[in-house]
């Protein structure tokens, strides 16, 4: 059976599926990629990048992503493309290439999702790091539903929203179990809060 083929966009963070991530586009071969997506009515690809910067030609995709699709788009003050998207199914990159405008294409495997299970009471104050980032961040996420008891909702917001680096973004996401995540997270949490007291 032949697997599904998708234009891929590397970016420094991730989107899970039901979150939502706004983009400016810019760059040529990402004006072709919403072009794409909307003749075709599809979605694309958005995995962390794998060395490099974001316009960095060289930025090729990590191993596992997020397919997304195009729920909203504007013109920005700047003249740029505003657009948002929506992550539908993670997947598995069985093989990338990248395009003579640099735009890079993937043949995907989506992954299946674990069972999503309450969150654990050992991860109440992640609950309050959550809460705490969406009491200021604004749309597109400020309207969307929240679920703090969800060890799947709440580990993936937290991956989207925090700043880690694409290595343990990548990591993260290619985590299956929420509870697991959650463990992951934690200390990671613990360790910025401590550096940031020192700085």
């Amino acid at each position: 059976m032949d697997l599904p083929d998708y234009p891929l966009f590397p970016l420094s963070s991730v989107v899970f599926p039901g979150g939502v991530m706004p983009l400016r586009i810019f760059e040529p071969r990402y004006v072709d990629l919403v072009r794409i997506c909307m003749r075709g009515n599809t979605g694309f690809g958005v995995c962390p990048l794998e060395g490099g910067s974001e316009t960095a030609h060289t930025a090729a995709p990590r191993t596992v992503g997020t397919l997304v699709e195009i729920v909203d788009f504007d013109q920005l003050d700047d003249g740029m493309l505003g657009i948002t998207v929506e992550g539908r199914r993670r997947f598995e990159l069985q093989d990338r290439r990248q395009a003579d405008n640099g735009l890079w294409w993937g043949t995907v495997r989506f992954l299946t999702e674990d069972r999503d299970v309450p969150c654990p009471e050992e991860f109440a104050p992640l609950k309050q790091v959550a809460a705490a980032l969406y009491a200021r961040i604004g749309e597109p996420y400020a309207s969307r539903g929240q679920d703090f008891e969800s060890a799947g909702w709440l580990s993936a917001r937290l991956t989207e929203l925090l700043p880690f680096d694409p290595a343990t973004k990548h990591d993260l996401l290619a985590t299956r179990d929420p509870v697991e995540r959650l463990r992951r997270i934690q200390p990671l949490v613990r360790i910025e809060a401590v550096q940031g007291e020192e700085n």
